[in-house]
């Protein structure tokens, strides 16, 4: 499918309901829409690869965009709650980094990526969750792929003054927070951003593989690809962030050196782009 895909409720109304009820997770989702297969929102068939056919796919899919398209896209999102196109600034920050690798095998998956050796993806529950909450699956590369062809497909608003004001109150914020605060106490601190606490969530998130959210020993994406060996997680039994989100507190601020790469529409925002917090 090569035309735009449909944003109104009514198409997507099917691939919601396809997994979620108002008590949450369906125990077996409905059967297929032709409403929303036509709409470009659902897919026939789920996808089947093997690792360097994901990963190929992957890096073919960031190569085709520019963090220019991604970047007015997530900050279009801020006032339109438009999380399809909110999620693509992360997937693109570690797609574009993913290096070119065959399988090597660590427990079953992938040492530098994660992937198992050949991969069955329902592609319709990515969608699903890339429009509910802006994705979930933050660093695996099929949704990452899944996210980033579909964003060349989405409709796109231009980022709008509102949405201007709304991130620099956002980055303000999360700059000027308590050094204690975590990552999962910062969500609601943001009410400026429409939307839930699950929503917000993967915002941060997103900033945090942008290493907007910076954290020294536990690194983003920015300057390389972080390898699934290196993705370290805390010691707690619910981690309610991704890496490296995870590790985040008010401490570390934001990196303002990230900023003119990711969100440069942003700046200037109060402080030098030189300047990070420690």
């Amino acid at each position: 499918m090569t035309r735009p895909y449909e944003v109104s409720a009514a198409a997507l109304r099917p691939l919601f309901e396809m997994f979620w009820t108002s008590e949450g997770w369906r125990d077996q989702p409905l059967p297929l829409s032709d409403v929303a297969v036509e709409a470009g929102l659902m897919f026939v068939e789920p996808r089947t690869l093997c690792h360097d056919e994901w990963v190929a796919a992957a890096r073919a899919a960031a190569a085709s965009l520019d963090v220019g398209e991604v970047s007015n896209a997530f900050l279009a999102s801020l006032s339109t709650r438009r999380l399809d196109l909110r999620s693509a600034l992360g997937s693109y920050a570690i797609a574009r980094v993913l290096p070119d690798h065959s399988f090597a095998a660590r427990d079953g998956t992938c040492d530098v990526c994660g992937l198992a050796e050949v991969a069955t993806e329902d592609l319709n529950v990515l969608n699903f969750e890339r429009f509910k909450w802006g994705g979930v699956r933050r660093d695996e590369i099929p949704y990452l792929t899944l996210d980033l062809e579909q964003f060349a497909l989405a409709p796109r608003p231009a980022a709008s003054a509102e949405d201007l004001r709304i991130g620099r109150e956002l980055i303000s914020t999360l700059d000027s927070l308590p050094a204690r605060v975590t990552a999962a106490q910062a969500v609601g601190k943001l009410t400026m951003v429409k939307g839930n606490k699950d929503e917000r969530g993967v915002l941060l998130d997103i900033l945090g593989v942008c290493d907007i959210l910076h954290d020294d020993e536990h690194r983003g994406y920015r300057e390389g690809f972080v390898t699934a060996a290196d993705r370290d997680l805390p010691t707690k039994r619910f981690v309610e962030h991704a890496y490296p989100t995870c590790w985040w507190t008010g401490s570390n601020g934001i990196d303002h050196t990230a900023l003119p790469e990711f969100l440069p529409a942003l700046l200037p925002v109060g402080l030098s782009s030189d300047r990070r917090r420690l």
